[in-house]
């Protein structure tokens, strides 16, 4: 096994299943908008920027000749993407089997959430689903200016943590995850069961990749 001693996460897609309440609140704003609906692999496309692209990525998507938003639609859909989800965001989301005891598993290790869900919503969730005392810190986003796959948010977390890249591991399903934490200098590992395929994981070339959480027990010590 590979000693680690700082481990950071990835949210939505690695800790928590929340494409339905995402999907629904997009949908909701759209509905506002006067746009048609999108199905929830659109969505699991536009998401792992932030809020922000989120909603430019939906509304170019759903515009007939997929022109972006001006800068008035975008923040009307911006708007209403945050009402929506912010009372939508406990309804589905869920945590993917075998979280609640692989963190519990590595309760004497340092650990980090790098996302770039705002804060608040984050810590909102990760609250209500009862795993917020595993994390001593929480890098949104919108913590600091830069968001992945910028290597700043987990160079963030490390050091609000108190160590260095070459003693962490980022864990996340997508591909800004794993170049965030490569450019960090810190190890990389996969999830394969998130937001993205294994195939498009497998391009970004993690150091190590997983199919189920439990198996990082069997990854890391």
């Amino acid at each position: 096994m590979t000693p680690v001693r700082i481990m950071l996460f990835d949210l939505d897609g690695t800790l928590i299943d929340s494409l339905t309440d995402i999907a629904t609140s997009v949908n909701r704003m759209l509905a506002e908008l006067d746009r048609p609906a999108v199905d929830e692999s659109a969505v699991a496309r536009f998401v792992g920027d932030g809020v922000r692209v989120l909603v430019y990525r939906a509304l170019t998507a759903t515009e007939p000749a997929h022109r972006p938003p001006d800068d008035n639609l975008h923040a009307d859909g911006l708007a209403l993407m945050r009402k929506h989800y912010s009372h939508q965001m406990l309804a589905a989301t869920r945590l993917y089997p075998g979280v609640s005891e692989t963190l519990q598993h590595f309760g004497n290790k340092p650990k980090a959430i790098v996302t770039s869900k705002e804060t608040e919503f984050t810590r909102t969730i990760i609250n209500h689903l009862g795993i917020a005392h595993h994390f001593e810190c929480v890098v949104g986003g919108d913590t600091i200016p830069e968001r992945k796959p910028d290597p700043r948010p987990v160079l963030e977390a490390i050091i609000q943590l108190g160590g260095s890249p070459d003693e962490a591991v980022m864990i996340g399903d997508s591909e800004n995850d794993i170049a965030a934490g490569s450019r960090a200098g810190a190890r990389t590992c996969g999830v394969t069961y998130g937001f993205r395929s294994a195939e498009q994981l497998k391009l970004a070339a993690p150091d190590f990749t997983i199919d189920q959480f439990a198996s990082l027990t069997t990854l890391f010590e």
